[in-house]
């Protein structure tokens, strides 16, 4: 049994990647289509899978290249409003940080002021990771 899993589930793998990336090469209905169609292929549970297909269908009907395109135009904003909140934040802990650093360092405390030196150094970096992933 255990040979037949190590055997079977490389090439799920391999088939789920192939399908990922041939959506990831659609636009508009066909992609919202191919995701739905790759999502029901992994779902067991028939309740699940009769909404899947339920979903297919209304997409088939009802969608227009249009929508689907506002809709991930709506999506995508989204995520870039989300990175700035999340860098607005990461440089205001920074700003913080390096006052309470300064403060450390004023006052001889330099195992606080190396603490204050490492959360700026992640915020740095994190804000790095934020604009890498835009």
């Amino acid at each position: 049994m255990k040979k037949s899993l190590i055997t079977v589930l490389p090439l799920v793998f391999v088939t789920h990647m192939a399908y990922a990336q041939s959506c990831a090469d659609l636009s508009g209905c066909a992609k919202k289509v191919c995701e739905l169609e790759t999502k029901l292929k992994s779902v067991s549970e028939p309740h699940a899978a009769e909404r899947i297909k339920m979903a297919i269908a209304e997409t088939k009907a009802n969608c227009t290249d249009a929508k689907a395109t506002a809709a991930t135009d709506a999506k995508s904003a989204e995520q870039q409003m989300k990175v700035e909140r999340k860098t607005r934040e990461a440089r205001e802990d920074i700003a913080e940080a390096e006052m309470k650093k300064k403060h450390a360092e004023a006052e001889g405390k330099m195992d606080k002021a190396q603490k204050y030196q490492h959360k700026i150094e992640e915020k740095q970096l994190k804000i790095k990771h934020l604009q890498e992933k835009n």
